[in-house]
């Protein structure tokens, strides 16, 4: 697995803002209604960034190799490197989606219905920016540290693994 950049971020909450903004104006225009936007979403997005944040100070000790703490298995560690670039694409969406809906409310402030779409829009948005925050901090956690002193000039194979650059036999095509 490669690192989450923030470009893909940007384009995945870029994209998800479009279409968020498209649906919303497409409901206000023809519909002549502004696109429903539960207060459960909000609630929703931020109980599922508080279980990340819970679930990251909880690992955080494990990942870290911290004395006292016990090492988390290599299945679960690869499990939660899995569920943080999930997270934190599925955050950036969110978050996209919701500022492209708050957008179209932010227009019509005046009126009541929009006022509190733009805020839950906004509430939303912001849980998706957290959930992002909170994947990419346990991402890095993550990341499996360089051992330079055990494998220092090994270059980019292993050890003593058939088929690797510095040890083992080689591999020929027939």
């Amino acid at each position: 697995m490669t690192p989450t950049r923030p470009r893909l971020l940007a384009l995945i909450a870029l994209v998800a803002g479009v279409v968020g903004w498209v649906l919303a104006t497409v409901a206000d225009s023809i519909l002549a209604r502004y696109l429903p936007v539960p207060w459960s979403a909000a609630l929703a997005m931020w109980l599922l960034a508080a279980a990340l944040l819970i679930w990251t100070l909880l690992a955080r000790p494990r990942l870290l190799r911290r004395p006292g703490a016990e090492p988390m298995p290599p299945l679960t560690a690869a499990r939660t490197a899995a569920l943080a670039l999930a997270a934190s694409r599925v955050g950036a969406g969110v978050a996209g989606f919701y500022a492209g809906v708050a957008v179209v409310f932010i227009a019509d402030l005046a009126v009541p219905a929009a006022q509190a779409g733009a805020w839950t829009s906004v509430t939303t948005a912001l849980a998706g920016g957290a959930i992002v925050a909170v994947a990419l901090w346990l991402e890095a956690l993550c990341r499996i540290k360089d051992d330079d002193e055990d494998d220092e000039g090994a270059g980019p194979g292993v050890r003593g693994v058939p088929g690797s650059v510095t040890g083992g036999t080689e591999r020929t095509s027939v």
